[in-house]
């Protein structure tokens, strides 16, 4: 009898098991959906779940969403401390969105923008900042899209206007692995949101990253600095169609004004105290202009605020500091403000 009780109590315990599995799995999930989703800032790193989420659930209804790059973002300042979330802070009653980070070009910021409106979220105003450096063609990511966003994007979202112009990796046929991977990752929160528990979690690319990170300076001093190569950093060819970031920037322009969107063009802040021999010539302040015009014939409001902080608000040749993150976003407060007045 006790033989024969054996198989069967196995089986019993596995399925047991397997359904005490399946409970964490699921309440697993449930905490992940009640996760705080909603800072002042995305994380460093995020993955397409959670960009869709943060996108979709706190752009909706929002009254700016915010567009730009590591500047707005605020790199090297806390997140309560970015120009984007000081500026909220002044506008009572306002919903903010900053879906701004790093190294977000025309491209990136035109693909989001169209991802939002696909999913039937349309911000009342948009402030968009677009930084000369994303101009230059020789960057790494000139003519790239975000890896996150191509996720959301590609293929759904690619008009016959990409062709040509975004780089053809994000163009490349969606594999039967890719479709696999997205649906599992939609569908279940815990694989979906597996970098951005490790970014909560570690807030590096790895482990040994953040222990070295935090160990380094125990054993040694931090070494100085070393400067930016800043003279590859802007390209001063004149900007017109030809240039990739110029057109997706006409193209951003031709959607927000197609739907109506409000929106405000942000010169944001450059260091010229460290730029002066590279960008204090006619040629930069040209492409400045030609950038300026491109919004204003859409309609849009621009403010230049280039020149508007001196060497002592930044951290380097153009992510400013928390005085500096105090400065611009009282300067953007103003045009901000005036916008949504209006609306």
């Amino acid at each position: 009898m006790a033989i024969s009780e054996a198989p069967s109590r196995r089986r019993s315990d596995v399925w047991i098991s397997a359904s005490i599995t399946l409970l964490l799995l699921v309440l697993t999930d449930l905490a992940l959906s009640a996760w705080n989703r909603w800072p002042d800032r995305l994380p460093e790193h995020f993955s397409s779940s959670y960009l869709q989420r943060y996108a979709t659930q706190s752009g909706l209804g929002s009254s700016l969403v915010v567009l730009g790059d590591s500047e707005l973002w605020g790199y090297g300042v806390a997140a309560a401390d970015s120009p984007v979330a000081q500026l909220a802070r002044g506008l009572a009653g306002t919903r903010v969105t900053n879906l701004a980070y790093e190294a977000q070009t025309p491209i990136n910021a035109d693909f989001v923008l169209r991802y939002l409106l696909a999913r039937g979220v349309r911000p009342r105003a948009v402030l968009v900042e677009l930084n000369p450096a994303a101009f230059n063609q020789t960057a790494v990511g000139y003519d790239t899209l975000n890896a996150t966003v191509a996720e959301l994007a590609v293929p759904a979202l690619v008009e016959p206007f990409d062709r040509g112009r975004l780089d053809g990796a994000a163009l490349r046929p969606v594999s039967a692995g890719d479709r696999l991977d997205r649906f599992v990752a939609e569908h279940w929160l815990l694989y979906g949101s597996r970098v951005d528990l490790h970014q909560a979690l570690f807030g590096d690319a790895d482990l040994a990253s953040a222990l070295h990170r935090h160990v380094e300076p125990l054993l040694q001093p931090a070494p100085p600095p070393r400067s930016a190569p800043y003279a590859a950093t802007y390209d001063l060819t004149p900007l017109d169609a030809g240039n990739v970031s110029y057109a997706y920037a006409d193209h951003l322009f031709r959607t927000l004004a197609a739907h109506r969107i409000p929106a405000i063009v942000v010169l944001p802040p450059v260091n010229h105290a460290i730029l002066h021999a590279y960008i204090d010539n006619a040629a930069y302040a040209d492409n400045l202009r030609r950038i300026a015009r491109l919004a204003a014939g859409y309609h849009l409001t621009v403010v230049n605020f280039d020149r508007l902080l001196d060497g002592r608000y930044f951290l380097d040749n153009t992510h400013v500091n928390r005085a500096g993150a105090e400065r611009f976003a009282r300067a953007l407060s103003r045009p901000v403000a005036n916008l949504l007045d209006v609306l």
